[in-house]
């Protein structure tokens, strides 16, 4: 049925031209029908044949082709084909008020109330009701009564029109499509699982099912029973009615669904797998196949997001338009049905039957580093694994040592690779045969099984390959305890730092082999991608609405995947979700306490309170000089822009700033530690979350100084009423009922609400869902104190793309960028802000809703116009009379996670910044600056058309599909280079596409980037979390500090670089380097963050390996973000132990490979230049080092697994030879090698780089540890 429909199809758009000739001469009224673009054109294909049979004259036109149709306002009738709201508003928007002053009839349907002029309401009703009902009978009188009403006929003796039912089913086999034929239908069908495929009344209607019909027929033959739904969305529980009688086990939805937050509601209460699919209406079957996006933006705005709000996942484009209508695309289609065939499979399968399998990262580089964001790995493992066998899967506990030993080992092997052989011995591995994958590898379409063999060859060479048995097979490191087999996501490339950026590289061999064994060996029900976040998601591919065919697609297969996420990046937990497939399981970040001043500042905090109650004399000015010198000796005077001579100076003035910047420092909100997946914070910390979540409003209630209480020491603030009326009444359960004050009383019930919030995680319960293919709640995300309403255990959703910026955010950005423009010119000396460059990243537009977005466009001179639901249609240009002030010119740079989400932004505003430059205005920087950048690229050889587009060209990024810049990789292998500078043409390459100017996402010359930031005074980061600030991710140096390096480059000046702290209350800009100071002060070299990272184990010490390369990382990109004084701090705090608080001892006990990380690290910022320590710290430094590279005394604990073990020749550590004609075994991890105990370490005075020669030759096998770039590609939202 569904091939002879097409056919007919076929034929009608044949016959199309001669259809329209006939209609045109029909002796009828002549009809033109306007539809938005949503319309398909084989609709009006029909409608003209149907017409023509009733001497109907009838033209059909989509709002882009109604140019083509100039005289429609003239025919008899005109219909108006809107079924959905923005598609009232789009046509209206290009009508215009035509209809209503003029004197044809007309009739819109759809999207509202039907709305009509020059007829009655009742002939209105009419044609409305024909044509909203549809299908060939209906149609047929549809022409009939338009025919008799503009011939004076009796009209109204026709039959009314015979809609289908509010609530209808179809199957190609179902005769009727009511809830009585569909039970009668199902009666006599085997009992199978079912999927409910929401479609919409008119495919059936019009005969265009076929898209639907694929669907069911690709469910059939995997034992699903597929029966396509609709319902009225109108009723607050239609979906769930209409879903009665099927019973299904999975909801597809194929539809575009306008009933919001009822939908949400009805699919919480369905508790079923809700996957969503897509129509591509660009173009055909091969276009889609080819297009870099399998989604355009505004379908994602406008039909993706929505239904992640929802809580649908796994979006897929299941068919395209070709010849007018919509055609099934196979691959797709099957893709679809097979993942909703192993969800079903999760839903009816007992656990006790399950395999599951899990992935892990490396992270930060190095052979003995596991972590994710903010999450302790090994102990969150040990907890899921309780989890799990308490929910009735085969799986044991797993204790945290275990999963320490064997994580360690089997990384080991991609570093080592003779390793790779003792870890089958250990039942730490698994094989798959070379055949078996080659057979996988040949059924891959030619395209991508030649990249991958172009690229790395003949599997049977691989490295991890081996000979066993006498069968070749791959090596996979894995280790299996019951039902669940951990796994380490193997590299990105063949070697380890490989191609680890090359998104136009496909994944290796064994990467491919990994998932190919999880997937069809175990044969998983379910993966689980720990923590955030690992390489799959980032493979090469559509950057949304992936092709069975993409890399991130074929590394899974239909296999479901859950994915514990932080719940504070929400950008990034879009790409996972998109392109990872997965289902998020949103965990909390670490608890939260103030800073709290200790040591030398809570001294000085001190001191400055005896200041204030001393009388002039000698006594307060030694307490003066007290002060002075303490602050100069701790260098806090550096941290806030004065010298020891300039505070002399103006005293009073340093000391108010003092002490506001000690309040600042000591009441910073700081994360404590890690997140345990699943577990709660301890309740102490739990209550100083709840205290910062309540805010300025609690402490008023207690007629506390906020400021005061938040500096206060751990053991002083413990003591605090603040804490102690939380203690009172939500531990030792004092009732709320006691408290007088009504303000307080309201404290502490909301205090009691946010405590259950943190106490009850919900993590576990989500996980456990998702593995029983059960609906997992839909919930925004956001640090709690900035966010206290998010809550874990969510499928992540993010803000509407197209509605960024909020109006909101928009107004809070003026105030936002008048202080970026104050900042800059004190720091210039009154000289205007006139360029600057904004980097921009997802997570940070969804947190604030749009407020660096909102200074670009505040810079430039331009104002959103919104629609009636938020969402922006237009950028408007500000006269500049009304502006008053000159523009400021903005060179953008987008992270690919934003281009992903953000495009329609994007295309907007690169066409309003070319017609800002179009208007020449006087003094303009926009104009001088494009004409500037045109004349410096035809020097370099553009002609000069191109050079004038390209001078127009204000936003850059990554070629589509590509992520990350590669600067964290490059500066971490600091071996690698001599001048930091150097490394500005990777970035300029990397991100030198061109989004605008006639050409979007492609590649310019490097010299257009360059062009563009020549000239730029600031370059500004947005950062809105209580979690992240700009040393605890490498992104800010990868991004601003990349800006900086790149605009240095380019022949200016470096600029100023500034952060629009948006952390809490209205944004403000500060200098990147204060900001940087203050994170210094209040997290990585204070007791309260240390002791909670001490507290974590294993876990807590990479956090001072990740430390430690990040602030080498700005000390790279931009040298002046650093002072030597803060890596001094560094060693003082981590190496000589200052603090007293037996740094040395936990990293011995747990990790001392990490010591070792952040020692090199340190050793490089002076190999470097960067930090010049006495002989003493280089002295001190040495023998370190040379204390953790001999083996252990007796006696000496160190973890299992991470100590210095049995000794073994370092022979050993150099690979094999790679066969010929493949590129070295490069390996630029940090790799552990035994070694000699090494020769007593002198110190070392200059010239630094023979005499480290000598030593390491003298040493003999010492191991050269290089900085490993990062498996996990942080591409920042």
């Amino acid at each position: 049925m569904a091939f002879l429909l097409r056919l007919l199809l076929i034929v009608a758009v044949c016959l199309a031209p001669a259809l329209r000739v006939a209609a045109q001469d029909a002796p009828g009224p002549r009809v033109q029908v306007i539809g938005s673009d949503f319309i398909l054109p084989a609709k009006f294909v029909r409608l003209q044949a149907m017409a023509g049979a009733e001497d109907v004259a009838l033209r059909g036109a989509s709002l882009s082709t109604l140019d083509n149709q100039p005289d429609w306002a003239r025919a008899d009738f005109i219909l108006l084909d809107t079924p959905r709201p923005s598609d009232v508003e789009a046509v209206q928007a290009v009508i215009g008020d035509r209809l209503e002053i003029g004197d044809r009839p007309w009739v819109r349907i759809g999207g509202g109330a039907p709305a009509f002029g020059n007829l009655s309401p009742e002939a209105a009703r009419r044609i409305a009701g024909y044509y909203a009902a549809g299908g060939q009978e209906n149609f047929t009188l549809l022409f009939r009564y338009l025919k008799l009403h503009a011939m004076g006929g009796d009209a109204a003796a026709l039959p009314p029109p015979r809609p289908l039912e509010q609530v209808g089913y179809h199957h190609p086999s179902l005769e009727a499509h009511d809830a009585d034929a569909l039970d009668a239908w199902l009666a006599e069908r085997p009992t199978r699982a079912r999927a409910a495929i929401v479609m919409s009344s008119s495919q059936v209607a019009d005969g265009d099912a076929a898209v639907i019909d694929a669907l069911i027929a690709a469910l059939d033959a995997r034992g699903l029973e597929g029966v396509g739904v609709w319902f009225d969305q109108r009723r607050p529980q239609g979906l769930t009615e209409a879903l009665a009688p099927l019973a299904p086990d999975l909801l597809l939805n194929t539809q575009h669904i306008v009933a919001g937050d009822a939908i949400r509601d009805q699919l919480i209460a369905l508790d079923i797998p809700a996957l969503m699919t897509f129509s591509y209406r660009e173009g055909g079957v091969e276009a889609w196949r080819a297009a870099d996006s399998g989604l355009p933006s505004r379908s994602a705005a406008a039909l993706m997001a929505p239904a992640e709000a929802w809580g649908m996942s796994d979006p897929m484009v299941i068919s395209a338009s070709e010849n007018g209508a919509l055609a099934p695309i196979p691959e797709q289609v099957e893709a679809v049905a097979a993942r909703a065939a192993r969800l079903v499979a999760l839903r009816r399968k007992p656990n006790a039957d399950k395999r599951l399998a899990l992935m892990f990262w490396n992270h930060p580089g190095g052979e003995a580093n596991v972590s994710a964001s903010n999450l302790n790995v090994p102990r969150s493992l040990e907890a899921l694994s309780l989890d799990l066998n308490a929910a009735g899967y085969a799986i044991p506990p797993l204790s945290e040592a275990r999963w320490i030993d064997a994580a360690r080992a089997m990384l080991g092997a991609f570093y080592r690779h003779e390793e790779l052989d003792g870890l089958r011995e250990r039942e730490l591995a698994v094989t798959l045969p070379v055949a078996r994958y080659r057979a996988w590898l040949d059924a891959l379409p030619a395209v991508r099984r030649d990249a991958v063999q172009a690229r790395w060859g003949d599997p049977a060479r691989h490295w991890s390959v081996r000979t066993i048995d006498g069968e070749t097979v791959f090596v996979i490191p894995a280790f299996r305890d019951g039902a669940l087999t951990v796994l380490p996501q193997p590299p990105r490339a063949a070697r380890v730092g490989e191609a680890y950026h090359d998104t136009a590289a496909p994944p290796d061999h064994l990467y491919l082999a990994a998932y190919l064994w999880v997937r069809d060996v175990l044969d998983a029900d379910a993966l689980i991608h720990l923590g955030t976040h690992g390489t799959q998601e980032f493979l090469p591919g559509k950057d949304r609405g992936l092709s069975a065919h993409d890399d991130a697609f074929v590394v899974l297969g239909g296999l479901p995947v859950v994915y514990p996420y932080i719940q504070d990046n929400i950008g990034e937990a879009m790409q996972a979700k998109r392109r990872g497939r997965a289902v998020t399981v949103s965990h909390q970040t670490p608890p939260f306490s103030p800073a709290g001043l200790n040591d030398e500042l809570k001294t000085l905090h001190d001191l400055i309170h005896q200041h204030q109650q001393l009388d002039e004399g000698a006594v307060q000015d030694a307490m003066r000089e007290q002060i002075l010198d303490l602050a100069a000796q701790r260098s806090v005077d550096a941290d806030m822009g004065w010298t020891r001579s300039t505070a002399r100076i103006d005293f009073a003035a340093f000391l108010n700033q003092l002490h506001d910047y000690l309040h600042q420092v000591g009441g910073a909100p700081t994360p404590l530690g890690l997140h345990v997946f699943g577990r709660p914070a301890s309740p102490d910390h739990r209550l100083t979350t709840v205290m910062q979540q309540l805010g300025a409003p609690y402490f008023e209630a207690l007629g506390l100084d906020e400021q005061e209480v938040l500096a206060k020491d751990q053991a002083a603030l413990h003591a605090d009423p603040a804490f102690q009326t939380l203690q009172r009444h939500l531990r030792d359960g004092l009732p709320s009922s006691s408290i007088a004050d009504p303000l307080l009383r309201a404290q502490i019930e909301r205090a009691g609400i946010l405590d259950r919030r943190l106490t009850e995680t919900g993590e576990t319960d989500a996980l456990l869902r998702a593995l029983s293919g059960r609906f997992v709640l839909p919930g925004e995300g956001g640090d709690p104190v900035r966010n206290p309403e998010a809550v874990g255990g969510r499928n992540l959703y993010a803000f509407a793309p197209d509605k960024i910026p909020a109006q909101a955010a928009y107004d809070a950005a003026a105030e936002a960028l008048d202080s970026l423009r104050q900042a800059y010119a004190e720091e210039h000396d009154g000289r205007p802000l006139t360029k600057m460059a904004v980097s921009l990243w997802s997570s940070e537009s969804v947190r604030t809703l749009g407020l660096p977005e909102g200074q670009i466009l505040r810079a430039l001179g331009l104002r959103p116009r919104w629609d009636a639901g938020g969402r922006i249609v237009a950028l408007d240009i500000i006269p500049a009379g009304e502006l008053g002030r000159p523009r400021i010119d903005v060179v953008v740079h987008a992270t690919g996670v934003y281009r992903d989400q953000f495009d329609g932004l994007l295309r907007l505003l690169a066409d309003a910044v070319e017609r800002i430059a179009e208007q020449n205005e006087p003094g303009d920087p926009v104009a001088e600056n494009s004409r500037a950048a045109a004349a410096r690229l035809v020097a370099e050889g553009l002609s000069t058309d191109e050079a004038e587009a390209l001078g127009r060209a204000r936003i850059f990024s990554n070629a589509p599909g590509d992520y990350g810049s590669g600067v964290p990789d490059a500066v971490r292998d600091a071996d690698s280079w001599n001048d930091a500078e150097d490394l500005a043409d990777p970035f300029l390459d990397r991100l030198g596409y061109v989004y605008g100017a006639g050409r979007w996402g492609r590649k310019a010359q490097r010299g257009v980037f360059a062009a563009q930031l020549a000239g730029v005074q600031a370059a500004a980061l947005s950062r809105s979390s209580n979690l992240h600030g700009v040393l605890s991710t490498d992104h800010p140096f990868e991004y601003l500090g990349g800006l900086s390096l790149a605009i240095r480059r380019a022949g200016g000046e470096a600029p100023s670089l500034y952060i629009t702290d948006a952390r809490a209350g209205s944004p403000r800009t500060v200098a990147a380097r204060d900001f940087l100071a203050a994170e210094m002060r209040s997290r990585y070299t204070n007791r309260t963050w240390i002791q909670a990272m001490q507290a974590e184990g294993y876990a807590g010490t990479l956090a001072v390996v990740d430390l430690a390369d990040n602030l080498f990382g700005w000390q790279a990109t931009a040298p002046g973000m650093v002072r030597q004084d803060q890596w001094q701090a560094l060693h003082d705090v981590y190496v000589r132990d200052e603090r007293g608080l037996g740094v040395r001892e936990w990293f011995e006990a747990h990790n001392p490979t990490a010591e070792r990380q952040m020692i090199r690290r340190l050793r490089d910022a002076v190999a470097k230049g960067y930090w010049s320590p006495d002989a003493t710290t280089r002295q001190a430094l040495e023998a370190r080092l040379a204390q953790i590279d001999s083996p252990s005394p007796p006696g000496a604990t160190t973890h299992p697994g991470f100590g210095q073990g049995a000794a073994r020749s370092a022979a050993a550590s150099v690979p094999e030879p790679a066969p010929a004609g493949t590129p070295s075994d490069l390996v630029r991890g940090q790799v552990l090698e035994p070694i000699p105990p090494p020769a007593p370490a002198p110190s070392l005075p200059p010239p630094w780089g023979g005499l480290l020669f000598l030593l390491a030759f003298l040493a003999g096998g010492v191991s050269r540890l290089v900085s490993l770039p990062r498996k996990v590609p942080h591409a920042p939202a």
